[in-house]
């Protein structure tokens, strides 16, 4: 890390939950993540919202590697790599998807010179190694070996100059999204763009087409048009937002590595027996509309 990376970073700078957050959008959300995965327990629900207390915050950025839609503003912990080899430390290990992202960028062997690995790696190691199984990837390559680190000496000279070379690189780079944190980058979808990491089933027999679940979904995965429903997974975070808004709960999730798929469901014009008005339903034994049910089931309720 530059001198003045490491000046920035040194900056009063707090965690923060961003607008984006499923919870945000809607109060029927019921991600948790963030909360789950912060060992500090720094986060808390405020009104249904996550707020992160900022004097408990610990900073090692497990909430956001594992919030689905990236919206934890902050830093992902700088991490120790030499000739394409991660180096094992004392810190807090990184998440399953910064492991999954470093290992799409070329990062595949891990280096510890301790007597051997503690348990909170070897937990974090086998996870992601069962994954990569599934991705069709080879696992990650471990080594014990001395690790040679190279200290940086600079005379006074040196040091005003390299901060002139540092302060010119950075200040191109000043924009929010390259020296705080680029959501991309622990987007698997776009390393892993032949697999999906979550498969969303919908029950046709309940869905009622209102299209609520499409209008949510920030990454496209729910399309519907005059033909049909298509579901296309591969893009999907996992923020379980179509599920929880769906109002007749005919949309389930489920975390589950395979092969990205397309599910087309195709609609169909109909004339309901009831109020001989067309609508569209995505069940070919439908016989009545949606508005003409539910006036049956209400006044069946009455009696």
């Amino acid at each position: 890390m530059g001198l003045l990376d490491k000046w920035i970073e040194s900056l009063d700078y707090e965690f923060r939950i961003l607008d984006s957050c499923s919870r945000y959008q809607s109060p029927h959300s019921t991600c948790r993540n963030c909360i789950d995965s912060c060992s500090a327990d720094a986060i808390t629900f405020v009104s249904g919202k996550p707020i992160i207390n900022n004097k408990e915050c610990t900073e090692c950025g497990d909430c956001i590697a594992e919030c689905p839609v990236q919206a934890v503003e902050g830093f992902l912990p700088r991490r120790t790599i030499i000739q394409n080899q991660l180096i094992v430390t004392d810190e807090h290990p990184p998440s399953i998807k910064e492991l999954l992202a470093f290992y799409k960028k070329g990062v595949t062997i891990l280096v510890y010179d301790q007597e051997e690995l503690n348990l909170h790696w070897k937990h974090i190691l086998s996870e992601v190694n069962s994954m990569l199984e599934q991705l069709n990837e080879a696992p990650f390559s471990i080594l014990n070996k001395e690790i040679e680190r190279e200290e940086e000496l600079f005379t006074r000279r040196e040091i005003f100059s390299f901060w002139k070379k540092e302060a010119q690189s950075t200040m191109k780079q000043m924009a929010p999204a390259k020296w705080r944190f680029n959501h991309q980058d622990l987007d698997l979808a776009k390393f892993y763009p032949n697999y999906q990491f979550t498969e969303i089933m919908l029950d046709t027999s309940k869905c009622t087409i209102c299209k609520a679940c499409q209008i949510l979904c920030k990454r496209d995965c729910l399309q519907i048009n005059e033909m049909d429903f298509t579901i296309t997974t591969q893009n999907c975070s996992g923020c379980m937002i179509c599920q929880d808004i769906c109002p007749e709960k005919a949309i389930t999730t489920e975390k589950k590595i395979q092969p990205a798929t397309k599910n087309t469901h195709p609609l169909y014009t109909k004339i309901c027996y009831t109020c001989k008005n067309n609508y569209q339903t995505l069940s070919m034994h439908d016989k009545k509309c949606v508005k003409c049910k539910k006036m049956e089931a209400f006044g069946t309720f009455l009696k």
